[in-house]
């Protein structure tokens, strides 16, 4: 299960770079809709990692807390 974990990282980690190398390219060249739309994708995905993380972290500290908490 750890080894699906790491290969789906790796594989949104790919993603949002060739997003954000496409979305600079493009819009440099001039086509400033389909770049602006990239970036867009590009922050949807960046923000649902972020929060995705940020709950990940709450649950274990709160987790840790309870447990440290339960041995006195």
């Amino acid at each position: 299960m750890n080894d699906k974990n790491g290969k789906l990282q790796i594989l949104a980690i790919v993603l949002m770079i060739l997003l954000l190398v496409a979305g600079f390219v493009i819009f440099f060249l001039g086509h400033y809709m389909v770049g602006s739309v990239l970036f867009v994708i590009f922050m949807i995905i960046l923000n649902f990692i972020s929060s995705w993380k940020r709950i990940k972290n709450a649950e274990y500290v709160h987790l840790k807390n309870h447990k440290y908490n339960e041995k006195w």
